[in-house]
């Protein structure tokens, strides 16, 4: 039988986002040493989205439906991804291909250093989701299985098996940002893209970033911290939108641990679970879900008043040994968030032998860049200090 599921509320709300924010693309790069066979890869991903019916998804009214076809493998001979302006890249930033329908594609870069990078439309997948798409075809390119990951199963579904214990935190435009606001202009970027290397890891970055936000930031800061709701069903084996928000609410100078405790209490009573019943607000029809997005934007750019503060979402830790595929040894892997117009700042943490990566995307506008660099610098000399470990 054909793999079909429904399209989530949460899915829904994304669909405006790829004219709003573009090319509004979840993005996992790994960087390394050595090539990657073009048509090899084309093979693995083939092999990897057989077993990954998520891959293949195209939109048939309300559902999601297995198309048969694999994402498409786009090799960019000689193409250096642009650094440190990220979003001035014409390959990160382009369009998902080979059509506008698209919701999965795999670009390899030849130049130095070979990159490969999986961009994947947020409304069919989640952040851990790309993760096991990409890890399985990585697996595959080393002679292994792919991942079986065919669970019809997104977050609507397993909340209403499961159940969620009380109500969604309200959603009001209240919260300040550590980089502040300034209106948009039309000639420059409507986002930022920015990445970091701190050199150490160590527990509680998630924490530990939202305490440092907060430190820079006028009022209570509200953090939106992902939770992956595969925990709630290990058995569970799907690359669909199953994270769902666990609110922090951070306070200037809050030290770390106590947001950490935060986390622990938000996570034993499982609060995420209550965010599900505030995607309701998404069943609107298109134009109304779109104009409610502008406004948001621009409550945000002109008057600082957002939603939420920040995203912070931590997408795990890797070892080169754990990447590495013939011919080509990892250098490094990180996850570039997708753009948004309801949310200031969206931070990707990921860890790589003994190193962590920080990225953002972040909502541009008069005064923003320079505020951007030197939260970044702030946060990558005080993690630098904190974290334990050292490579």
């Amino acid at each position: 039988m054909t793999f079909r599921r429904p399209i989530s509320p949460t899915e829904r709300m994304y669909f405006p986002m790829r004219d709003m924010a573009p090319p509004f693309l979840m993005q996992l790069v790994i960087t390394g040493d050595g090539a990657i066979d073009a048509e090899q890869l084309r093979q693995a991903v083939h092999v990897a989205a057989q077993a990954c019916p998520g891959a293949r998804l195209a939109r048939r009214g309300k559902e999601w439906v297995d198309s048969g076809v694999a994402p498409a493998v786009r090799v960019v001979a000689g193409h250096t991804t642009a650094y440190p302006a990220i979003e001035t890249d014409p390959v990160l930033t382009s369009p998902i291909g080979p059509s506008p329908d698209s919701t999965v594609e795999v670009l390899l870069l030849t130049g130095a250093p070979t990159t490969l990078v999986f961009r994947v439309f947020h409304g069919v997948m989640d952040g851990m989701g790309m993760v096991l798409f990409a890890t399985s075809v990585l697996r595959v390119l080393r002679g292994e299985e792919p991942a079986e990951l065919a669970d019809p199963i997104a977050d609507a579904e397993l909340v209403r098996r499961i159940g969620a214990p009380g109500l969604p935190a309200a959603m009001v435009p209240t919260f300040r940002t550590a980089v502040g606001h300034g209106r948009q202009d039309r000639d420059a970027p409507r986002h930022l893209l920015r990445r970091r290397t701190i050199h150490a890891t160590g527990a509680g970055a998630v924490a530990r970033v939202a305490a440092l936000l907060a430190e820079q930031t006028t009022g209570t800061s509200r953090i939106m911290m992902p939770v992956d709701l595969r925990r709630h069903d290990p058995a569970l084996r799907s690359t669909a939108n199953l994270a769902l928000p666990l609110f922090l609410e951070v306070e200037p100078g809050m030290a770390w641990t106590a947001v950490k405790e935060q986390i622990k209490t938000g996570l034993t009573e499982r609060r995420e679970l209550n965010q599900m019943a505030a995607t309701r607000l998404t069943m609107v029809p298109d134009a109304a879900n779109r104009a409610l997005l502008r406004s948001l934007n621009k409550m945000g750019a002109d008057r600082g008043r957002n939603l939420a503060s920040a995203t912070v979402s931590h997408m795990g830790r890797f070892t080169h040994a754990e990447l590495a595929v013939p011919g080509f040894t990892p250098t490094s892997i990180y996850t570039l968030p997708q753009h948004s117009v309801a949310m200031p700042l969206l931070f990707g943490l990921m860890e790589f032998d003994g190193r962590t990566e920080l990225t953002v995307s972040a909502r541009n506008g008069a005064g923003i860049e320079d505020r951007l660099e030197a939260l970044l610098d702030r946060l990558v000399r005080t993690l630098e200090q904190e974290l334990p470990a050292k490579p």
